[in-house]
């Protein structure tokens, strides 16, 4: 298949980040194509999550764009860690931090402390431990070596949406606002065209960027869907705008995630407001009881709900038509996954561009739809841990998803929970090695399968170490700027 014209269905996050990458690719790669995308500005986006994990900054880097370029337009602040409240247990949390880990960390010796001396290394300091500068998100500090390839972001989906959209016109794509209503075929099944309200439009590849609804992927080629929701309950997200009270404080460098009795919530801080939303199922609470629950916690605020559904298409290339985004896939909010996979999967569409100079064979769309099943698997797995690993047993909703529930992991992910000491770091954005998200929920999760009985030399003198560092550390950022502070002085000049 020889690709001259692409057609992207469908705008917000997914369609302009698809749209802007492509164009950006006809330009540094120098083939000729076309980009068109249709979308209906009445119908508008999803925007379930305002916030992103360390991939983004693939995209931004991949678009030569600065912070400064667009950040200020989308209300956009710096994300360094994600903290998780009530996971574990009522009244403790845990940090999954971004940026490079201390190499030096043995995690067999914290599985061995933190039984020993559990009053010093406990599920808190855990993320301490691998990466010190941890301690900068705890205080709510920022600084450049921080931020500079290492930060993820919080934004407003919507106005990002905007601006790439304008980015992408500026580099020559064709927007077209207008509403999809049935989509021709060839006789071997591919599309040929979209109807259109307003007009008809071929391509010789179409991309799904429809959202839940899965136009292309899901409706016209009605590939297989395979749900997520035996393992992953929560289907509905109820999402409100708070507004600061004391902006200093509450505009904090991460993602606070909360769970409450029937579900979590996310607390995104953005530079003018904080978006919250409490996602959730109905299996074990009315709509009446949740909203008390949310307004227990934020007061009686105005939300919309949002319904989605977990799970990805057996394939995500078929034919001529691929599904990027929502379309494709969904995990839930928990861990930020949305734009992440959008990202992965357009960024591996132009892996197999590149080979043939767009020309797609059969192979590439095989390798394509096994890389990206097994990214979303992958995530799924790691979101599963979130629940799986819980010590919570207060409500009906926690008994289940941590008693009831059967996670059905392989043998491949068992062996790396049964040893600790197997848990790899990779390598960030910036070069640096990182620990794995994993490593960070097994930590906070308190959760350890080492014989720490046949380790019982282990002296106190680490332990008073450790306690002292972590102390000084913490009075060694006092003087840095807070994250107010600093968005203030780099961004919001």
């Amino acid at each position: 298949m020889n690709v001259n014209k692409i057609c992207i269905l469908g705008g917000g996050s997914s369609g302009f980040i698809t749209s802007s990458i492509l164009s950006k690719y006809r330009e540094q790669s120098g083939l000729d194509f076309d980009i068109k995308l249709i979308y209906s500005n009445s119908i508008g986006n999803v925007g379930v999550g305002e916030s992103s994990i360390q991939n983004i900054i693939e995209l931004f880097q991949y678009l030569e764009l600065e912070d400064s370029d667009w950040m200020k337009l989308c209300h956009a602040t710096y994300k360094t860690s994600i903290r998780f409240e009530n996971f574990y247990k009522k009244g403790r949390y845990f940090h999954y931090p971004f940026g490079p880990g201390d190499k030096e960390s043995s995690v067999e010796n914290w599985c061995i402390l933190s039984e020993k001396y559990p009053d010093i290394f406990t599920p808190e300091r855990s993320s301490i431990f691998f990466s010190p500068h941890t301690v900068l998100s705890e205080k709510n500090k920022l600084t450049d070596s921080q931020v500079d390839g290492f930060a993820a972001y919080h934004f407003d989906t919507h106005l990002l949406g905007e601006f790439l959209k304008e980015y992408s016109e500026e580099y020559g794509v064709e927007i077209i606002d207008d509403v999809f209503v049935d989509a021709t075929k060839n006789s071997d099944g591919s599309i040929s065209s979209l109807v259109c309200e307003n007009g008809t439009h071929t391509a010789d590849l179409f991309i799904d960027c429809s959202g839940f609804k899965s136009l292309l992927l899901g409706e016209v080629m009605e590939e297989d869907y395979i749900s997520f929701e035996n393992t992953l309950i929560n289907n509905k997200a109820i999402v409100a705008k708070i507004p600061y009270t004391d902006k200093e404080d509450q505009l904090k460098n991460y993602t606070n995630c909360v769970a409450l009795d029937n579900g979590w919530c996310w607390e995104i801080p953005l530079w003018n407001h904080l978006s919250v939303g409490y996602v959730h199922s109905n299996k074990f609470a009315t709509p009446d009881e949740i909203e008390k629950e949310l307004f227990d916690r934020y007061g009686e605020v105005e939300y919309k709900t949002v319904n989605y559904r977990t799970g990805r298409h057996k394939k995500g290339w078929v034919k001529n038509v691929v599904g990027v985004g929502l379309s494709y896939g969904f995990i839930e909010p928990l861990e930020s996954t949305g734009i992440a996979t959008t990202l992965y999967n357009i960024f591996r569409v132009l892996e197999f561009f590149s080979k043939r100079k767009m020309k797609v064979t059969q192979i590439d769309k095989d390798l394509f739809n096994d890389a990206v099943g097994r990214n979303v698997d992958g995530y799924r797995k790691f979101v599963d841990m979130h629940y799986s690993l819980s010590s919570r047993d207060e409500s009906e909703y926690w008994r289940y998803v941590t008693e009831e529930i059967d996670y059905q992991y392989d043998d491949r992910f068992l062996s790396q929970m049964n040893y600790h000491r197997d848990v790899q770091m990779h390598t960030s954005a910036s070069g640096d090695e990182c620990y794995s998200g994993d490593l960070y929920v097994l930590c906070g999760m308190n959760y350890s399968l080492h014989n720490n009985a046949m380790n019982a030399d282990c002296d106190a003198q680490a332990a008073n170490y450790f306690d002292a560092w972590v102390k000084d550390m913490e009075k060694k950022t006092e003087n840095e700027k807070s994250s107010f502070e600093y968005l203030s002085s780099k961004i919001y000049k």
